[in-house]
């Protein structure tokens, strides 16, 4: 039983990738990137809904704008902020800012 068993760990093993991600999503995202990583749908709950863009990744951070219900935005990095929320760095029409993470369908997380 104990060969059957190694035997299936190792062909377990040989079969993942050598570097296998971690933590939500992408990954470690708590580096700044340049461009997307992955890309996203803003999703409210409301049809007529807009998603408010921070300068930081928490509530307490100043809005920068607000994007409306189903526009594509690009994920750039992601960290949890104060609040105990996973927030995204996003990207869209030449800007960036901070959006919470339950707002964007199709987030990888």
């Amino acid at each position: 039983m104990l060969k059957i068993f190694m035997t299936g760990a190792l062909i377990l093993a040989a079969a993942l990738p050598a570097r296998a991600q971690v933590g939500p999503g992408l990954g470690r995202t708590d580096s700044i990137a340049s461009r997307p990583q992955s890309y996203a749908q803003v999703c409210t709950n409301d049809v007529y809904g807009r998603l408010s863009v921070r300068s930081g990744p928490g509530r307490n951070f100043r809005k920068l704008k607000e994007i409306t219900n189903g526009q594509l935005v690009g994920l750039m990095s992601g960290q949890y902020g104060q609040d105990g929320f996973w927030w995204w760095r996003i990207s869209h029409q030449n800007g960036s800012g901070w959006a919470r993470a339950d707002f964007l369908c199709g987030d990888p997380q």
